[in-house]
């Protein structure tokens, strides 16, 4: 009989360990981290990085009215809105949006002109400023655009001045643009894209680009990233935002000054501003004015526009009290769909 042998247990594996010695520098941190798709064409791995990479300016955008500082921002804006169908411009008050905007509508004209969707203080001021530099546009008001009124079907650029009324989905007016500019192009131009929420600037950027215009940059979804507060490096390629040069030129009716000095036509109503009351309450009143101001800085007409909306809400909730119910901002806002102008009769209203 033959023995067999019993098989051996194996022997236990070594733990690994590292020691210092072993350490050597890496030339490329990244690739530790990275998983590298397999090999591709040439012709789709080019386009993968074009993708990848931020808009460049586009020689378009020049305008011979422009200043030099604007000049790159109208390019930057024409080549955001070729690449991703849309863009936000959010310079300052008083910087001259209005001629940037109307040089992004001379470099992508076509057949028909620009749409220009405005407050309607603002329109005579457009249609001004437009015809001064022979840039035909067609020009709607805000409230025209609440009442179902969308520009001529051949249009293929729209621009959306004061677009941060343009942030709440659920109004009129965003329902009826929002159908009308899909497969368009959208230029937002606003100071205060952000009003209450960021996520106040994803619904106006979300009017002519899609919500993973920033997958390039790691973002998925744009509206969820700036609901939820996260940081977002590649947004500049979306918002173009310039800051006050110190000498600022001040534009008016008669000249432009290109010094920083105040205004000595400066008109007379400017102190009375100071003298409104506005609110009981001093952090509210403070904040009213601060409204009023940057209104009036940017033209007569926007502050006409701003006055005359607060003395709506004054008439309605002077409406409200008299008919015997407590009403607050917020309410008046939520009837009237942010248009004051609407006619209400509290008396029919549940208290």
């Amino acid at each position: 009989m033959r023995a067999t042998a019993e098989p051996c247990a194996p022997w236990p594996e070594p733990i690994p360990r590292i020691v210092a010695e072993a350490l050597v520098p890496v030339l490329e941190p990244l690739t530790t981290a990275l998983a590298w798709p397999p090999p591709g064409a040439l012709s789709a791995v080019a386009a993968a990085l074009a993708q990848a990479a931020p808009p460049a300016p586009d020689d378009d955008g020049d305008a011979p009215w422009l200043r030099g500082e604007q000049r790159l921002t109208a390019r930057r804006l024409v080549g955001t809105i070729k690449r991703h169908g849309g863009a936000l411009l959010a310079d300052p008050v008083g910087s001259g949006k209005t001629y940037v905007a109307l040089a992004v509508a001379r470099a992508m004209r076509n057949e028909s002109p620009a749409a220009v969707i405005v407050p309607a203080p603002l329109v005579p001021q457009w249609r001004r400023r437009a015809e001064e530099c022979g840039v035909p546009v067609e020009v709607i008001s805000h409230t025209a655009v609440s009442r179902g009124r969308i520009p001529a079907p051949a249009t293929c650029l729209v621009i959306i001045d004061e677009s941060h009324h343009f942030r709440h989905p659920g109004t009129r007016r965003y329902a009826h643009l929002s159908r009308f500019l899909v497969g368009r192009k959208v230029l937002c131009v606003t100071a205060t894209p952000v009003v209450n929420r960021l996520e106040d600037l994803a619904d106006q950027l979300l009017l002519g680009v899609r919500d993973d215009a920033l997958r390039g940059g790691g973002t998925i979804s744009l509206r969820r990233a700036l609901r939820n507060g996260e940081s977002l490096p590649a947004l500049g390629e979306l918002v173009i935002a310039t800051p006050m040069p110190a000498a600022m030129p001040l534009r008016n009716e008669r000249e432009t000054r290109w010094d920083g000095a105040v205004d000595p036509d400066a008109p007379s109503w400017a102190p009375s501003l100071d003298r409104l009351m506005l609110s009981p309450r001093g952090e509210i009143a403070a904040l009213v004015r601060c409204v009023l101001l940057t209104a009036a800085a940017s033209s007569p007409a926007a502050l006409r526009a701003s006055l005359g909306r607060y003395a709506l809400l004054l008439r309605h909730a002077a409406e409200a009290q008299r008919a015997g119910i407590p009403i607050d901002r917020r309410m008046i806002r939520q009837f009237t769909a942010e248009a004051p102008e609407q006619l209400l009769l509290w008396e029919l209203m549940p208290g």
